[in-house]
């Protein structure tokens, strides 16, 4: 019964040599069920002892996340480790068969992560500084044909002018460069500005695609490029002292650096497109070189090694999160002198599993240094254990849909287990149809037997669903077994078994002695008054199953209460609770029971809410239309020895408990100091190392007397217990008719479902369904995907989010809150697997 309660756990110290503590940590991590438990959890991390190992390990994952994102720049697929107990069996092997000792083998990969990081590095900086350096050549060798174009031969003829006194006003200067294309407007109105309008501006764009073509056919680095525009200013003056080219020098640099000299002679410009056409050819030949050799590096990361299933890469960076892990849970450990001492909860019955795993830490070590001694201690006055619960693939959503509202205390009755079965039929209720019920059941379905195919869809809808694919299936199953119930199919009934009524002068007559067998008779949805039938029905079967819901959860309560043998709760306020509920909320649901169960003459049928009122407003008058046929007297006894006990319980539960508790202040004190470290103190003085035995024993007493527990005084505030117990009688007794009233959303929701499944049956196929010739055809058609369109959207996702959401309030506020304490806290196993688990990207 783990699931109904947590295991059991018992608390123990731990004791390790300083020499053997990695050693001793590691095998503990692969057993995989130590809780360990911080000995001071406000001390910063950094003032721990093994501090500086954790720094390395962060370090290291920080290199290899940049590696990381390389190989995603280059499209390289990594195996990732589907199964991580084969990969620490690998590590295990390889730290066996080094002769060294295993914590040295850290040092060893974070030596070479760091050399092929800074190998990778330089690879990529070099092949970014080459691609940058063709880029700036393309643009310089486009920029000197666009100007060629623009400019022309005319340019190249003003060396001989045709008059010599009008050398000077014959010549003219150009300045060529590039500027990004959002300085367009503004380079040209400060340029008209300058020259007062005396100087020919033009700018042509630079396409991208055009400078890069070729480069980026070649490699995929997912660089931005800025839009560039090439500008060409002709002003007319040659003299490089003049003040206007000056002018224009300062404003074009102060725009881009990137100007270009544009050559005084067309065979100029012939040499310079040829050179610069050569640098590129030689640019593109160091690229690819460059490329090819950063691609054979990474790939020798993303290849399989060892035999493990998973690339180089996936193993360093596991490896690396191992240890990192192993030296984190080495800092819950308090350091004294040599020695190491801490403590653990462990499952009970496991005790026998970690003694063998220290008793056998060093045997394939080429050091022999004694493996430490665990020794079962008491924990302190209110130190609660963890909660632990062995979950499955099935229980898992469940429980967490109990762990979001709050983790259950160590031993109480864990309301995961009956959470499994009343939370998907309590949203059966509410999404109650055959189809969409069955929709979202092949929905679950599917998810359960493609599994292994949509876990490697990571962008597919369907899997996301993976870890409730459960929880999908018993919905969708529970959906259409209340669908079955209501005969509701679409809003159409189905005349499954044939009807009990038979039609009779344009009425329905009852045949005798006949009774459906399965659900609501298909007449009755079809008559006119279904409405106020189905009403009345789903809300009286809310009532019903929300009253039967908060009375399992006092029973419940009941149930804690013996376990942990407190008495006092089970008396003062298990039984006063639960005759509360029962003799007001239960009596009611019997009456309804009582009703259906009784045919009434000429139609009389008694009110049950004016029964209930009566019974606390006339509690001395017998009913006019008694539920009970024809024995008023024994209702009216019933009832008021329901009223009495109901009203007495309410003291019952406010009263006693705080008089018993204020009259008894006790206080307790127990001390336990008997640690028993004589087999690690023979092992210590039998190993090879020169250690003054009496040193050590001092160390190990110094432990010893640290680990004893001391309980803590409880004393009891009279006020606030009083003030307590007022808060939570008054909180049940008004609780208990708002959380009824609650369940009535059970009604409400499944009305709301049904009603717009028929308004989409009736505007969509319904009226549609006499239109004959091809334009019916067409238009049946057309509404038909538009009924299948609203269907899956507002029934089938919107729906289902909203009765789910309900769901969950339900169990969280209404049931819960009788019995559930939720102030636990969750085992987190000090486990290598689980934790390389989680860390995968698989």
């Amino acid at each position: 019964m783990s699931f109904f309660r947590s295991k059991q756990m018992k608390l123990y110290s731990l004791v390790i040599p300083r020499e053997s503590a990695w050693v001793v940590m590691d095998q503990l991590g692969r057993l995989g069920q130590l809780h360990m438990i911080d000995y001071d959890p406000l001390l910063p991390m950094m003032n721990r002892p093994f501090a500086n190992y954790v720094k390395r390990c962060d370090e290291s994952l920080f290199k290899l996340n940049g590696l990381d994102a390389l190989l995603k720049q280059f499209k390289k697929k990594l195996i990732y480790c589907e199964d991580t107990q084969k990969l620490l069996d690998y590590f295990r092997d390889i730290q066996n068969s080094r002769q060294k000792p295993g914590h040295t083998l850290f040092d060893e990969l974070e030596q070479e992560i760091e050399k092929k990081k800074n190998n990778i590095q330089e690879m990529s900086n070099n092949l970014q500084n080459l691609l940058d350096r063709v880029d700036s050549i393309t643009e310089q060798k486009l920029v000197l044909e666009k100007a060629k174009e623009i400019l022309g031969k005319s340019m190249f003829s003003q060396s001989t002018p045709h008059n010599v006194n009008d050398y000077q006003q014959l010549k003219f200067g150009q300045l060529i460069g590039v500027i990004d294309k959002e300085d367009e407007t503004r380079f040209k109105r400060i340029m008209f500005r300058i020259t007062k309008g005396n100087a020919w501006v033009n700018i042509v764009d630079l396409l991208p695609e055009k400078q890069h073509l070729q480069i980026k056919t070649s490699i995929d680095l997912n660089r931005a490029s800025q839009p560039r525009c090439l500008y060409v200013v002709v002003y007319p003056g040659m003299n490089d002292q003049s003040t206007l080219k000056q002018k224009l020098l300062k404003v074009c640099d102060s725009f881009s650096k990137n100007r270009i000299e544009y050559p005084n002679s067309q065979e100029t410009m012939d040499n310079k497109l040829r050179e610069l056409s050569i640098q590129i050819n030689e640019a593109q030949h160091l690229i690819q070189m460059t490329k090819k050799q950063l691609e054979v590096t990474l790939d020798e990361l993303v290849k399989e090694k060892n035999g493990c299933n998973c690339s180089y890469f996936e193993q360093l960076r596991l490896y690396v999160l191992k240890e990192k892990y192993l030296y984190v849970n080495l800092n819950y450990l308090t350091m004294q002198g040599s020695i190491f001492t801490g403590n653990f909860w462990l499952p009970e019955g496991l005790e026998t599993l970690v003694e063998d795993k220290l008793r056998n830490a060093m045997q394939n070590s080429i050091e022999r240094f004694p493996t430490g001694q665990i020794q079962e201690i008491k924990p302190k006055q209110g130190e609660l254990a963890p909660t632990y619960f062995n979950l499955n693939e099935v229980t898992m959503p469940f429980q967490e849909i109990v762990n979001t509202y709050g983790v259950p205390r160590y031993q109480e009755v864990n309301p995961g287990l009956f959470t499994v079965i009343t939370f998907p039929f309590l949203f059966g209720v509410m999404f109650a149809d055959i189809a969409h019920g069955f929709l979202l059941f092949l929905c679950g379905l599917y998810v359960i037997f493609w599994k292994q195919q949509l876990k490697k869809q990571t962008d597919s809808m369907f899997n996301a669903m993976i870890p409730f694919r459960y929880l999908l299936t018993l919905m969708g199953l529970f959906a259409f077994y209340n669908g079955l119930i209501y005969n509701d199919y679409l809003s159409i009934s189905l005349n499954l078994f044939g009807s009990c009524y038979y039609p009779k002068n344009d009425e329905w007559e009852r045949e005798q002695n006949c009774v459906y067998p399965f659900g609501i008779d298909p007449v009755w949805l079809a008559s006119g008054s279904s409405l106020n039938f189905m009403n009345s029905y789903k809300m009286k079967l809310s009532v019903i199953l929300g009253v039967t819901h908060m009375l399992f959860g006092i029973l419940m309560k009941g149930v804690n209460t013996l376990y942990f043998r407190n008495y006092l709760d089970f008396f003062c306020e298990f039984i006063p609770q639960l005759l509360f509920m029962a003799c007001t909320f239960g009596w009611m649901d019997f009456l309804i029971i009582m009703k259906w169960l009784t045919v009434y003459p000429n139609g009389k049928d008694p009110s049950i809410i004016e029964t209930m009122i009566n019974q606390v407003l006339k509690p001395m008058d017998e009913a006019v239309t008694p539920i009970f046929l024809n024995n008023a007297s024994l209702q009216l006894s019933i009832t008021q020895l329901l009223t009495i006990i109901a009203v007495v319980s309410i003291p019952w539960m406010l009263f006693p408990k705080p008089l018993i508790l204020g009259s008894g202040h006790k206080k307790h004190k127990v001390q336990i100091n008997d640690p028993q470290y004589q087999k690690l103190i023979s092992e210590k003085q039998g190993s090879e190392l020169e250690i003054d035995p009496q040193q050590f024993r001092k160390e190990l007493q110094n432990a010893a007397s640290n680990r004893s527990l001391e309980s803590s005084e409880q004393e009891h505030d009279s006020g606030e217990i009083w003030v307590h117990q007022m808060i939570e009688t008054i909180e049940f007794v008004l609780g208990g008719i708002s959380n009824t009233a609650s369940y009535l959303r059970l009604w409400a929701l499944s009305l709301a479902h049904g009603q717009l499944a028929e308004v989409f049956y009736d505007m969509c196929i319904a009226g549609k369904l006499d239109m004959g010739g091809i334009v019916g055809g067409l238009m049946s058609g057309y509404f038909y995907i538009v009924f299948a369109l609203l269907t899956f959207g507002v029934l089938m996702m919107m729906d289902v989010m909203e009765c789910f959401l309900h769901a969950l309030r339900l169990h969280w506020v209404e049931f819960q809150s009788k019995f559930y304490k939720a102030d636990g806290y969750l085992f987190i196993g000090f486990s290598y697997n689980k934790m390389l688990s989680e860390n995968n990207h698989n």
